[in-house]
């Protein structure tokens, strides 16, 4: 994914599929998986952006579908297999869809003192008619983790962190992120940052992309789940998988997708001891049910 990126960085254009495993994940992963990513909110997801695919059936057999080869008559087959991770084809070629890069954008950072209130944020947004091209959460130890290794200036004792964007033409930016303060200033934000500086951008989305990796640094091993909830559920979701990883004595920290729901509940454990591991399991499976 990051080489299409680097290979287009001198156009206009972009692919706007940008997972956190950006620099690990292929182009054909994506598709097969239908992958988000920070921008989702806005942009969509993998299959808003093929236009085709060449694939290998099971019977060995290579089709083209969609791209150069298609037409806009019958079955968006290109479409239909973007997140069968393999079961009805191997992907071998992918046609992106590239789109113009926004031409400005608004990044800004809000600490709160509880989740709880940063989740109501997220809805409060979205509620208002706003469209974040992306908004991110990291709850407290994730703040803790990031800063240990970044260095961004975040309080130690944050409980919450949105990383929030907007883009496109520079009328009406301003507009939206003055509304997004107002909105996060209404459920008690601690602190509130917001501007255009092109390196704090850069410095808070490499942070983010970059906070699994992190977690080394507080844990030896760690599972994730990777769920969408309903954005009105969102305080209750996390307050619940935290009440579940105290039950099996498992640590828990959470980064995620909060714009569309997305979210990451990352447990933390011991692959080293047995105990440890059958914990993990244990509420990893009771958070997936849940």
């Amino acid at each position: 994914n990051t080489a299409l990126s680097v290979a287009i960085e001198e156009s206009p254009y972009h692919f706007a599929r940008d997972p956190s495993s950006q620099r690990a994940s292929t182009i054909g992963g994506n598709a097969a998986t239908n992958a988000g990513g920070l921008h989702t909110l806005k942009y969509g997801v993998s299959v808003n952006h093929i236009l085709g695919l060449e694939v290998v059936l099971g019977d060995g057999m290579v089709h083209a579908v969609g791209g150069p080869h298609g037409h806009d008559i019958g079955p968006d087959v290109a479409g239909l297999l973007c997140g069968t991770e393999g079961t009805l084809a191997i992907i071998t070629k992918v046609w992106c869809r590239l789109v113009p890069r926004a031409r400005a954008f608004r990044t800004a950072l809000a600490i709160f003192d509880s989740t709880q209130t940063a989740c109501q944020s997220v809805a409060d947004i979205i509620a208002a008619g706003i469209i974040p091209a992306a908004m991110e959460m990291l709850d407290g130890p994730m703040v803790a983790v990031i800063e240990s290794v970044f260095h961004l200036g975040f309080p130690k004792n944050a409980q919450a962190a949105l990383v929030i964007e907007v883009d496109g033409q520079e009328l009406g930016l301003d507009e939206d992120l003055a509304a997004i303060g107002a909105i996060c200033k209404k459920n008690g934000v601690a602190t509130f940052e917001g501007g255009r500086d092109p390196k704090r951008r850069a410095d808070l989305w490499s942070a983010r992309k970059r906070a699994f990796g992190a977690i080394g640094r507080i844990s030896p091993s760690y599972c994730t789940q990777d769920a969408c909830v309903p954005r009105s559920k969102l305080p209750e979701v996390v307050a619940r998988c935290s009440e579940i990883c105290a039950k099996y004595q498992i640590r828990i920290t959470n980064v995620f997708h909060a714009g569309d729901g997305n979210v990451h509940p990352i447990l933390m454990y011991d692959e080293a001891d047995e105990a440890s591991v059958r914990n993990a399991i244990a509420a990893s499976g009771e958070i997936l049910r849940y």
